[in-house]
């Protein structure tokens, strides 16, 4: 789940990380949310409630077979923390698709909850059953993620909210500010549950002090899959495709994301590995040389570099040769992980956790990871050099590492040649334009090319075959 910030509601920045300043108030990783007092938990050898009927014995099996494995601390191996009584929402921090995150104000038992947000899965409607599996996705958090990034894993725990009335509070909460919602969210409601996970709150402590970044650093290495011949690595392309779908203003363009082949990556080229490609908004800030030095130490940090390590591991074929395994699934959910990152506003100090590690459903992704590999082939994204939009070329916005590279280049270059989606057929094979450009190979597309040539103008190009000449106006291109 990537999390959409809700104004006013949150701080524009939220999120935290691996500290390497211990004095700093927004940095103190001293109180560990994981720890708590003991008057607000359970045991599961049977005071989870006075009536136990609520649990099923399958769950209680899977928590049984799973403690100590459910993210508690040591000294509560044996216990379950319990939603303290009196607990209600204070405001909507973000939500997704799928979850939606609160802030909680527990009156009395404040410091109980104190670092600690509401994570809580959603469904389309209130009367929708809902389908997310608490107990499960915090065994494959334990068993699969937390083993492998170890520290750098968001802290996440179960919370018993059976008999505690908060998923009505929160439904009434999400009703009330339903108009100042993301359109796509509107109506959508969290799903009654007798559990919630507790994580790790991410935003500074002291915004005056640190501001919280957050970027996803999607397919750090080519995807195994993808063809010899590409100019774009997996997420650049997918950026490419999801331009030329919706070239609509509100999108941000592809040059100012991040090229994932760039992060923790010291060969890369400086026009596209610019650190303010994971926070284009500290770019206009007047301490702009100061955040430039420490973006460019999280893009280079240890977590990064052990993400990649791990997605490589288990992944070595691509989507398009993959199994649904276990392995494939993990390396997926790694590949979909957020970044937080709380940066000093003065001094070089950074403190890094990934987080949205939900297992995902081989049932309902696998197919859908496949076509998403194929489309990116079969639509010319990995490998096109050029757009054709209305008789004029362009280069593409993407910024990628590949494009770059001398070698990653063919003698024949393709190009999108996009028509305007009003017109009644695409002239499929239609190779006039390619032929006048120098044998270039079409693949052709439909959108909004008034839009797209809108947001590709500074990109205009002529058609030229001199490669180590469209390199040099490449370069100059470089994202501002």
């Amino acid at each position: 789940m990537t999390l959409q910030v809700v104004p006013p509601q949150c701080a524009q920045d939220s999120a935290s990380n691996q500290g390497d300043s211990a004095d700093d108030a927004c940095f103190d990783d001293a109180s560990d949310p994981g720890q708590s007092s003991t008057s607000y938990q359970c045991s599961l050898t049977g005071d989870l409630d006075d009536d136990d009927s609520w649990i099923s014995p399958q769950d209680m099996a899977l928590l049984k077979a799973s403690n100590p494995d459910l993210g508690l601390q040591p000294r509560q191996q044996s216990r379950l923390r319990r939603l303290p009584k009196g607990t209600r929402p204070l405001r909507l921090i973000g939500e997704g698709a799928a979850n939606a995150v609160f802030q909680l104000d527990g009156a009395a038992a404040a410091s109980d909850l104190n670092g600690l947000l509401l994570r809580v899965a959603k469904v389309p409607s209130r009367n929708h059953a809902p389908t997310y599996n608490y107990l499960a996705q915090q065994r494959f958090y334990q068993t699969s993620i937390k083993p492998r990034l170890g520290e750098y894993a968001v802290q996440q725990e179960l919370v018993i909210l059976h008999k505690s009335g908060i998923v009505d509070m929160l439904n009434r909460l999400l009703q009330d500010i339903d108009s100042t919602r993301k359109k796509k969210f509107r109506g959508s409601l969290i799903g009654q549950t007798d559990w919630g996970f507790l994580v790790q709150d991410m935003r500074p402590q002291d915004p005056a002090e640190c501001v919280l970044i957050e970027f996803k650093p999607k397919w750090l290495s080519q995807s195994p899959s993808a063809p010899k011949a590409s100019v774009r690595c997996r997420q650049c392309a997918t950026e490419l495709r999801n331009l030329i779908r919706d070239p609509s203003g509100d999108r941000m363009l592809p040059e100012h994301k991040p090229c994932p082949l760039s992060l923790v990556n010291k060969d890369a080229p400086a026009q596209v590995s610019s650190p303010f490609r994971i926070a284009p908004h500290l770019a206009r800030d007047g301490r702009s040389d100061h955040f430039r030095q420490v973006l460019g130490t999280i893009v280079n940090h240890p977590s990064i570099r052990d993400l990649k390590t791990q997605q490589d591991l288990l992944d070595k074929l691509g989507p398009l040769y993959a199994e649904p395994t276990d392995p494939f699934l993990i390396a997926m959910t790694l590949r979909d992980c957020t970044c937080f990152a709380q940066i000093h506003r003065r001094r070089q100090s950074v403190k890094i956790r990934m987080g949205d590690f939900d297992w995902k459903d081989p049932l309902v992704k696998f197919d859908s990871w496949r076509r998403a590999e194929q489309e990116l082939i079969d639509g010319g994204f990995y490998t096109a050099e050029r757009i054709l939009c209305n008789g004029s070329y362009y280069y593409p916005p993407t910024f990628c590492v590949l494009e770059f590279s001398p070698g990653s280049h063919g003698s024949q270059p393709n190009v999108l040649d996009v028509q305007d989606r009003d017109e009644a057929t695409v002239k499929v094979g239609d190779t006039s334009g390619a032929e006048a450009a120098g044998g270039e190979v079409p693949f052709s597309h439909k959108a909004d090319v008034v839009a797209l040539q809108k947001r590709l103008d500074r990109f205009k190009t002529t058609p030229m075959s001199d490669l180590a000449a469209a390199l040099r106006e490449r370069l100059s291109l470089s994202p501002g």
